[in-house]
C-alpha cells in the first residue's frame, strides 16, 4: 500500500515559483492550487511552467475550505504573512512560510499562539538553514572541526535598485531592509551558533538606495550570544557588487570560510602535528551550489507531517530571528544596546 500523498497549494505565484516546482516534483504531494490575486501573473507561470489539474484562485481564503490541501506555502508578501499562516493554521492546514515570518513581534508571537493553539504544523522557509555550504559549515562547527566557536560574522550584501519585485512589494515602508532580506544573515547565524544572542548594538546608514522609503539600506549589527560568541552581520540593500552571503566562522583551532554562491568551503586549521606555524594554509572542499533548496524544504515538511521528522525551522525559530531583527533595529534608531527576546 503506497504512503499518503499531501495535497499542497502556493500563495503567491511570483515568490512562490520555487515553491510549485518543488512541489510539482517531490512525489510526497500532489500539487492542487495556485493562488495570486494577480492574473496576469498566473498566466506568466503557468506559461514558464505548465502544471495540469491545479486550480487557479485568487482569493487565499479558498483554500481555507479546501479539505484536500494539507500544505500551504505562503509566498506573498512580507506584510501578509501573519494573517494568511494564522489563518490557514486555523483551518486545519500545515503552513510553510517565507521569510522573514512577519514584519514586527505581535504578529510573531501570534503566529506562535496559533501553532500552539491549533497543534498544526508551521515551518519558516530561512534558506540559509538548506543551503549545502552552510548545512556542511555547521556540522564542522558542531563536531569540533574548528576548536570553539568563538566569533562569526555573516552578511547579506545585495543591490535592490532593480529587483525591487513584483508590484516594488520590496520597496515598501514597511519592510525594514534588516528584516525583509538581512534576516538571511541573521537566521544563519543564529543557526550556526546553535545558541540564544542575548543583546546587539547595531549602526544604520542610508547611502546606497538613498530614496527609498526606509530609515537604513544597510547595518552593522554585532550579537552577544549567551555562550560568549560575539556575532557580526552585515546587512546591505544598496551595494554596488554582485549578490553575496559570505560568512566566517572562527574557532580556537581554525577558521571557515563560506557563501551561498561557491562551490566551496574554505577551512585553515591550526595543525594535529608539532610546527611553526600557527595554523595550516586554507584548503578547498567542494561543496553543491543550491541557493534557495526549496525541494529540501517542502521534503522536509513532509517528513514532520508523514514521519513524525524534527522540524529543524520551526515557528519558535522563525520568531526568534523576528526578534533578533528587531532588535538591532530599535538599537539602529536609538544609539544603545538593546536586549533580544528569545521567549516565543
Amino acid at each position: 500500500m503506497s504512503e499518503k500523498k499531501l495535497g499542497a497549494a502556493v500563495i503567491g505565484a511570483g515568490e512562490g515559483i520555487r515553491h510549485i516546482k518543488a512541489y510539482h516534483q517531490c512525489p510526497d504531494y500532489n500539487l492542487l492550487c495556485i493562488c495570486d490575486p494577480n492574473q496576469a501573473q498566473i498566466d506568466r507561470r503557468m506559461k514558464a511552467y505548465p502544471v495540469e489539474n491545479v486550480r487557479l484562485i485568487h482569493d487565499y481564503k479558498e483554500i481555507l475550505k479546501m479539505d484536500d490541501v494539507n500544505v500551504v506555502s505562503v509566498a506573498s508578501p512580507d506584510y501578509f504573512h501573519a494573517e494568511q499562516s494564522i489563518a490557514l493554521l486555523e483551518a486545519g492546514k500545515h503552513v510553510l512560510c517565507e521569510k522573514p515570518m512577519t514584519l514586527d513581534l505581535d504578529e510573531a508571537s501570534a503566529i506562535a499562539d496559533a501553532v500552539r493553539k491549533t497543534g498544526n504544523h508551521f515551518m519558516i522557509a530561512h534558506p540559509t538553514r538548506y543551503t549545502p555550504a552552510f548545512i556542511l559549515a555547521k556540522k564542522m562547527i558542531a563536531r569540533g572541526d574548528i576548536g570553539e566557536l568563538f566569533m562569526a560574522e555573516t552578511e547579506y550584501a545585495h543591490n535592490y535598485r532593480h529587483v525591487g519585485g513584483i508590484d516594488n512589494w520590496r520597496k515598501d515602508a514597511r519592510r525594514d531592509p534588516l528584516l525583509g532580506g538581512g534576516c538571511h544573515a541573521v537566521d544563519f547565524l543564529r543557526w550556526a551558533v546553535d545558541d540564544l544572542p542575548d543583546e546587539t548594538f547595531a549602526y544604520g546608514t542610508k547611502k546606497g538606495l538613498a530614496d527609498w522609503p526606509v530609515d537604513f539600506d544597510s547595518y552593522f549589527c554585532l550579537y552577544k550570544f549567551r555562550n560568549g560568541v560575539i556575532g557580526k552581520v552585515m546587512c546591505s540593500i544598496g551595494l554596488s557588487r554582485p549578490y553575496t552571503m559570505r560568512s566566517v566562522f572562527y574557532g580556537t583551532k581554525g577558521t571557515i570560510i563560506c557563501d551561498n554562491l561557491s562551490p566551496k568551503i574554505q577551512l585553515s586549521s591550526v595543525p594535529f602535528y608539532d610546527s611553526d606555524q600557527d595554523a595550516t594554509p586554507f584548503i578547498d572542499i567542494p561543496v553543491e551550489v543550491n541557493n534557495h533548496n526549496v525541494e529540501m524544504q517542502v521534503k522536509l515538511m513532509a517528513d514532520v507531517v508523514l514521519r513524525g521528522a524534527d522540524n529543524h525551522a520551526s515557528v519558535v525559530e522563525g520568531a526568534r530571528t523576528v526578534a533578533a531583527c528587531c532588535a538591532a533595529i530599535e538599537s539602529a534608531k536609538t544609539g544603545k544596546p538593546v536586549k533580544v527576546r528569545n521567549n516565543f
